[in-house]
């Protein structure tokens, strides 16, 4: 192809350049970017990541206490994928999957009904200066644990693949979370159940299917999560997704878990 052939593009009005940039991905945006200042400055355009950002951000932004200014659409896209905004009374942290834009929400743990959470003596909401909600949830000892979220799907991107995660850390003194538990996923007319251990028995505990138990992996935040079960969701405003993690048979005594939260984000 002649040089003269392979800047034709180039001739394209920058707006018509940013709808077809539109039509990929935050990720190809940001590779578009590279490629010559032209390219650079049709990917920056607020038409391209105004289409990456949810169809409901307004609605959103307008109930958050901590609504975020940007002068641009693409510097919100990356305040929303890097930190998220706060909503529904602070008790949940909307963000965005910076590759493809999905909706991330992470529920505190005031948004997660526990068992007993009201009793002092099996558990307390304490500050931790590692949470970005204002208290975390400190198990003192229970032997019935139950906690489960219902999130309406509106809160979700619709036709993507989701996985809930279990986020905590454990405490010293900790005991009871080297033995399997209960967790899953009711999505429709559908259950997936998995067992799950907060706390690997030895270094070389993997999931596999050998072994179906699925353990904790350390976040870049220092804190662990482990996967409760992944759905797909169809996009029905009008559904709900109920995630739970319990331990109701054994009953067992079990004490010091930090509990941070439950996160629903797209399993790529």
């Amino acid at each position: 192809m002649g040089a003269n052939n392979s800047c034709e593009i180039s001739r394209l009005p920058v707006d018509c350049l940013s709808r077809i940039i539109s039509l990929t991905s935050p990720r190809d945006a940001c590779r578009c970017s590279a490629v010559s200042t032209f390219f650079q400055s049709a990917a920056a355009a607020d038409a391209v990541w105004e289409h990456f950002l949810p169809a409901d951000l307004d609605n959103i932004l307008s109930e958050t206490p901590d609504k975020p200014a940007f002068l641009t659409k693409k510097d919100l896209y990356f305040h929303l994928s890097n930190r998220g905004i706060t909503v529904d009374d602070g008790k949940m942290i909307l963000s965005l999957d910076r590759l493809t834009g999905a909706k991330i929400c992470m529920l505190s743990t005031r948004a997660v009904g526990i068992i007993w959470g009201w009793d002092v003596r099996y558990w307390q909401y304490v500050p931790n200066h590692d949470s970005r909600f204002s208290e975390v949830a400190q198990l003192i000892i229970v032997w019935w644990l139950e906690l489960h979220i219902a999130l309406s799907c509106k809160n979700l991107t619709p036709k993507t693949r989701y996985a809930a995660y279990f986020i905590f850390k454990l405490e010293d003194d900790s005991n009871g979370f080297d033995l399997p538990i209960e967790a899953s996923i009711a999505f429709g007319d559908q259950e997936t159940r998995h067992k799950v251990c907060l706390q690997r028995r030895n270094d070389t505990a993997r999931h596999s299917a050998n072994n179906p138990i699925r353990y904790p992996q350390v976040r870049a935040d220092q804190w662990s999560e482990v996967e409760i079960a992944v759905f797909f969701n169809e996009g029905e405003e009008d559904d709900h997704v109920l995630a739970t993690v319990e331990e109701t048979k054994g009953l067992w005594a079990k004490k010091g878990l930090i509990f941070y939260g439950i996160e629903f984000r797209p399993k790529i």
